[in-house]
């Protein structure tokens, strides 16, 4: 569960969930930007992160749809 949460980065307080991020932008294969609300100081945040394995099934269909390199192999 500690893979989802990131304190937020306003506050410091509210831990975030990152599966309730409103956009992420993949960065890397196992970073992106992702933004999210905290309803601790009522802020809408970005903080860079480590992509939880449980988004990996979304952010590879994502890619899929929009013929991103994200899960293809490169020949």
């Amino acid at each position: 569960m500690d893979d989802i949460l990131v304190k937020c980065p306003n506050c410091g307080i509210k831990e975030l969930d990152l599966r309730a991020y409103t956009s992420m932008m993949v960065l890397s294969n196992t970073q992106a930007l992702f933004t999210v609300y905290c309803n601790h100081c009522n802020q809408t945040v970005s903080t860079v992160a480590n992509i939880p394995p449980v988004l990996y099934p979304d952010v590879y269909q994502a890619a899929a749809e929009v013929d991103a390199g994200m899960g293809r192999k490169v020949e």
